[in-house]
């Protein structure tokens, strides 16, 4: 029944009709049926149009992932005004700047924050969060309870929905823009696959999926025909963990939801709630696969691990396929195509699963490009380009920026190198411009650069990636000191905590007497890539 000819309100309502006792959300001590789903989603609508809130207001959301976060989104939703999910560890410096752009009307977090404290945000009339209080969401959700019918007319699916922010190269907060029908879209396409290997068994379930039963025997047949189970770990402000939750949720899944990783917690939700579908960045499943105890743990239920937002090294594909017992799904794809562009396949080999990311995605067309953005054949390297109904309508309030990825004819230019072969299946190679992801957090070198030149005995300083023993990538910075000056590692890292989230804090720290430069001047940061490379395959060596 799913579409993209509906709005996101009216997708989940559908769902909550068909049915409404069925178990939608698991956080914690609270499990909510999809009919309390709705009823309190639209609660909460109600109680924000009577204080004001209406089409194409902004509202800003600093929770983790969990109930109140649902609720508000689809009460969002509901009303066709827009959500803007921010991470909730972002500096007050940082918040000010975003809610400022984005002229933020409403700001939900999980702690009372005082007006004064935001001076930034002009727009901002009216602060909740999740704790007591007349300005609680329970509170407000009591108060709009019950809901009259029709508060989502004049909503339609192209209007704006969300405002996805991703920095620039500069690391300036660039706001990518999802309608109703570009966020419904991947869910859309992700039934199309499931239809395949989780629908109920028939003859031409068999025919589909003979060699995904071949390797996953017990586990595919009791996954199939009924709703999955989802863990999500992934935070929400981020495309990967928006997707998750609308797709448990839009398919009428079962999300259990993980507000903050712990690998233990993890594992103990898998085991207790009987988990087939978990979602977590490479570094999450390396950090769950080196404890000690994790054969103690039951992970018989599970049938896919899906990972994305920061490359998987093939070995520790290989590694979740042998441990874990289960198929890997690798995807592929960016804020500004909601996620998905392509991803792997129970029905691919593990091979494929482990070096590939799979094949176009349903309802998405790709091609690799050369520098002209001419077609390039199967084979070749070049940048991956995609257009589908999942892209976004543009980066807000930004037009220069969006004409550089977004051509006439709908096609997004993803600034990730790539190669196709004959079967139509994916490999990344590298990204043209030099982003770092760690944690499968993107960060922009020349944010780090800035800030470490802010200290009075840091003269230049250079910053990329390196690999990392967790997987993902680690910030190497490489630092030229002023005449005479002397500091620390230490030091140097120090300078930065106080200015830059956790996250992008340098992880090795390397002094130069110069850089290897380039005709015009600026350090040569291959170069600098392959200093790393020796240094890591020397302590590797004598390791």
């Amino acid at each position: 029944m799913l579409s993209t000819n509906i709005t996101l309100s009216t997708a989940l309502q559908q769902v909550a009709s068909a049915r409404p006792e069925q178990e939608a959300l698991v956080c914690g001590e609270t499990r909510l049926r999809y009919a309390q789903v709705v009823e309190q989603s639209l609660a909460l609508a109600n109680a924000l149009r009577q204080a004001g809130i209406g089409k194409g207001d902004k509202i800003a959301c600093l929770l983790p992932p969990g109930v109140e976060f649902t609720l508000l989104l689809f009460a969002v939703a509901e009303l066709g005004a827009v959500f803007v999910p921010l991470d909730p560890r972002l500096r007050q410096q940082q918040l000010e700047r975003v809610l400022g752009d984005c002229e933020a009307a409403l700001l939900v977090a999980e702690a009372s924050l005082p007006r004064e404290e935001l001076p930034g945000a002009r727009a901002l009339r009216l602060l909740l969060h999740t704790g007591t209080g007349e300005a609680s969401l329970r509170v407000w959700i009591a108060k709009g309870a019950p809901a009259p019918p029709g508060l989502g007319t004049g909503v339609a699916p192209n209007d704006l929905l969300a405002l996805l922010y991703t920095s620039g190269t500069t690391g300036t907060p660039k706001a990518t823009m999802h309608s109703h029908r570009s966020l419904i879209a991947p869910v859309v396409a992700s039934i199309r696959l499931r239809e395949l290997w989780l629908s109920k068994p028939n003859l031409k379930w068999l025919g589909n999926s003979l060699r995904a039963l071949a390797r996953y025997r017990a586990r595919l047949l009791r996954a199939a025909g009924g709703p999955q189970t989802f863990l999500s770990t992934v935070g929400w402000q981020t495309i990967t963990g928006l997707e998750v939750m609308l797709q448990a949720l839009l398919m009428g899944d079962r999300l259990v939801v993980l507000p903050h990783f712990h690998p233990r917690r993890a594992l103990e939700l898998v085991e207790r709630e009987r988990v087939t579908i978990l979602v977590a960045v490479p570094m999450a499943l390396e950090v769950m696969l080196a404890l000690e105890d994790f054969d103690a743990y039951d992970t018989s239920s599970l049938l896919i691990c899906g990972t994305g937002a920061a490359p998987c090294p093939p070995d520790l594909a290989r590694q979740v396929q042998r441990r874990f017992g289960c198929a890997i799904h690798i995807g592929f794809g960016a804020t500004e195509t909601a996620g998905g562009i392509a991803a792997t396949s129970l029905a691919d080999s593990d091979e494929r699963q482990a070096v590939t990311v799979g094949r176009a995605m349903p309802g998405v067309e790709v091609k690799i490009v050369d520098e002209q953005r001419r077609s390039l054949p199967a084979g070749h390297v070049g940048e991956l380009a995609c257009r589908g109904e999942s892209v976004m309508l543009g980066y807000y309030r930004n037009p220069d920026s969006t004409a550089e990825v977004l051509d006439e004819e709908g096609w997004y230019y993803t600034g990730d190198l790539a190669v196709c072969d004959e079967a139509g299946y994916l490999r990344i190679v590298g990204r043209k411009k030099d982003v770092i992801i760690r944690g499968g957090q993107n960060i922009y070198p020349e944010e780090i650069e800035a800030c470490l030149t802010l200290h009075p005995s840091i003269r230049e300083a250079a910053v990329v990636g390196g690999p990392s023993p967790l997987g993902g990538e680690a910030v190497w910075a490489f630092v030229l000191l002023e005449d005479g000056a002397r500091l620390t590692s230490q030091e140097v890292v120090e300078h930065c905590r106080s200015r830059l989230e956790v996250y992008k804090l340098p992880t090795q720290v390397r002094f130069v007497d110069d850089f290897p430069r380039s005709n015009s001047g600026k350090p040569q940061k291959y170069t600098l890539r392959a200093m790393i490379q020796r240094e890591t395959e020397g302590a590797a060596k004598h390791g």
